[in-house]
């Protein structure tokens, strides 16, 4: 699960920044300026932290529940894991919502059955 934000270059974990944008800081993690000051946030998916047209993604498909969630992902739900559980970005944190028997995501909504 990744989501396009827009990047900036020259950013380092406490640095100062202005605005909302997003930089890869290697793979497996992404500055979010948040506050002032680049903060690290995992992007422990396959895909990890890329560069993509207008910014960067950051797959966070990988992250564990307390995690830290970019800005831009706050309220998005998805499905992941093997039974699935239902996992949401909520006050900047990965949050485990429920385990699910079936979990199935369309454009417009996640259905999990418990």
């Amino acid at each position: 699960m990744g989501v396009a934000i827009l990047g900036c270059g020259g950013a380092k974990e406490g640095g100062a920044c202005q605005g909302s944008v997003y930089h890869c800081d290697g793979h497996d993690s992404v500055l979010e300026c948040r506050d002032g000051h680049w903060l690290a946030i995992p992007c422990a998916g396959p895909d990890g932290c890329a560069a993509v047209s207008g910014g960067v993604t950051c797959d966070i498909s990988g992250n564990q529940a307390g995690d830290g969630c970019p800005t831009a992902m706050e309220g998005t739900g998805f499905c992941r894991g093997t039974p699935p559980s239902l996992f949401t970005c909520r006050g900047l944190q990965l949050v485990k919502l429920q385990d699910c028997a079936s979990c199935a995501t369309n454009a417009s909504s996640i259905v999990c059955t418990p």
